[in-house]
């Protein structure tokens, strides 16, 4: 790497000393030819730079919430106050398969527990454990499948022509949530005239109900690396830059270790490699937000073009790929294009009301009800598919819908990542619908003002229309704004779970 070194890891060692003083800020500027203007503007962007002392956080996700969160959020706040610590509340944490998350943090280090319920926080005000640690995804959470297990020794590289022939072959696509053919992305960056290229693995899953890609880079980092491997050798890149969420401690820590056991095989030779820390927002998830993050700025997405093939990482033809997709891309090259596209498989994330949440493999085209019954789920009313950023599907209407790529399209509907969120009768599905406005509203990273504006703008009609103030022409007004206005996906699908809320179960919640 010929640039600078890079301003979020100088501020992350600084950080360990304590809260950030200006000295620590004015260094790093200095170290990394930033002016000290925009390191400032970094600092007071990413949360985990303000943070100073103790501070007890519920985490809020929609599974919680479709339960007892407004209690647990209640009883945390009362405890906290005769205890003398900050309350409040976090987002999504990759948890929704254990239930209740609480985050203790204290200054920049964080401690997680799951589950908890109202004599956990008893037990936290006494100054014991108020539950199990939730530093890492349970393994037992995944079942078996070719992403779930042990992965095979390594291919080696069959050569850029046949690797992204195979992927095409194989109809292997971006599995973040957008579905583009891997295919293109690689073509598009070796067809560059560039001597330097990047890989970034995007490992910044911060949309609340998916925990797939913690689950792989917690237990299954190696294929990852594998597959990043082979991805930049066919697209010309001599750098792999692996960017994991900030919140996922764990994950970083066993993506840096596989980093370092390939390394030691002799497999990465050849490829510069580094393990990058995310920004802890959101919006670091869009692939040019989070170039902006790595190059020492605030994650706001860029305009397109050029995209990222042109012009990506520090101005280079840089390669923009999800974890799981790079995973799979291991796959074609150990298993054969054949193979993989017989067998079809995808990882998804089940939580709610199933006897059994935990990451599944599936073969793409597996009906919803096949996957809910996989999943141990009873009489499920609705399902949230996609995430935060999805819609809800009403069930028994929708239970032998194909979850493959085309058919929820064709009905305005998308797998996304993969998450399937499972709510039964008694569930409260406008409370889910209150959370996910909450959080998109403070996700918005305030670059366009359609979203910026339009996301609390939304947050306040659905929380008055729990209360009995039903403004329905107001909300599809809102969400087409959104839609047509927003310059990233995070404005554009804010308003979908509420709108597909309006359509399929309005009279439900009269």
């Amino acid at each position: 790497m010929n640039h600078k070194p890079l301003l979020l890891p100088l501020l992350d060692e600084a950080l360990k000393r304590g809260p950030l003083e200006p000295a620590d800020v004015a260094a790093a500027a200095r170290a990394t030819g930033l002016p000290a203007a925009a390191a400032w503007e970094a600092v007071r962007f990413y949360p985990r730079y303000a943070a100073t002392g103790e501070r007890w956080l519920l985490v809020d996700e929609p599974v919680v919430r479709s339960r007892n969160f407004d209690s647990l959020l209640n009883a945390l706040e009362r405890v906290a106050l005769a205890a003398g610590v900050e309350s409040g509340t976090v987002y999504s944490y990759g948890l929704e398969a254990l239930g209740p998350a609480l985050v203790v943090e204290q200054g920049a280090e964080r401690r997680v527990y799951a589950p908890v319920d109202e004599a956990s926080l008893e037990r936290l005000a006494a100054g014991a454990e108020p539950g199990p640690a939730a530093g890492l995804l349970p393994r037992e959470l995944a079942g078996g499948g070719w992403l779930l297990e042990d992965p095979p020794p390594p291919p080696q590289f069959p050569g850029a022509g046949e690797l992204i022939a195979s992927a095409r072959a194989a109809g292997l696509r971006g599995l973040g949530g957008a579905h583009f053919p891997v295919w293109r992305k690689l073509e598009a960056v070796r067809a560059q005239d560039a001597a330097e290229k990047y890989v970034v693995v995007n490992g910044d899953e911060s949309e609340p109900g998916n925990f797939k890609d913690r689950w792989l880079m917690e237990h299954n980092p190696r294929l990852v690396w594998t597959g990043a491997a082979l991805a930049a050798r066919a697209v010309g890149a001599s750098e792999i830059v692996f960017y994991v969420r900030g919140e996922y401690e764990g994950a970083l820590e066993r993506v840096e270790a596989a980093r370092r056991e390939l390394a030691a095989s002799g497999y990465l030779d050849g490829l510069e490699t580094s393990t990058f820390r995310g920004g802890g927002l959101y919006i670091c998830g869009e692939e040019s937000a989070l170039l902006e993050s790595i190059e020492g700025k605030r994650a706001e997405p860029r305009l397109k073009p050029p995209y990222p093939a042109e012009a990506g990482l520090f101005g280079k033809p840089t390669l923009v790929n999800n974890v799981e997709t790079l995973a799979h891309l291991a796959l074609v090259a150990s298993h054969g294009a054949d193979a993989y596209r017989e067998r079809r498989p995808k990882l998804f994330s089940i939580s709610g009301d199933v006897a059994k949440p935990g990451v599944y493999e599936l073969a793409l085209g597996t009906t919803l009800e096949e996957a809910l019954a996989a999943a141990g789920a009873g009489r499920a009313r609705a399902v949230l598919l996609g995430g935060a950023a999805g819609t809800f599907l009403k069930l028994p209407d929708a239970a032998g819908l194909p979850l493959d790529f085309e058919a929820p399209r064709a009905q305005g509907d998308s797998i996304g990542p993969g998450a399937l969120m499972v709510f039964d009768e008694t569930r409260d599905l406008w409370a889910v619908a209150e959370g996910v406005s909450a959080f998109f509203a403070h996700e918005s990273c305030g670059k366009c003002f359609p979203c910026s504006l339009g996301t609390p703008h939304l947050h306040r009609l659905v929380w008055n229309w729990r209360r009995g103030q039903r403004r329905p022409e107001l909300l599809h007004e809102l969400a087409q704004a959104l839609e047509q206005g927003s310059l990233c996906g995070l404005g554009q699908a804010a308003p979908w779970a509420v709108r597909s809320l309006l359509e399929r179960f309005v009279e439900v919640n009269r």
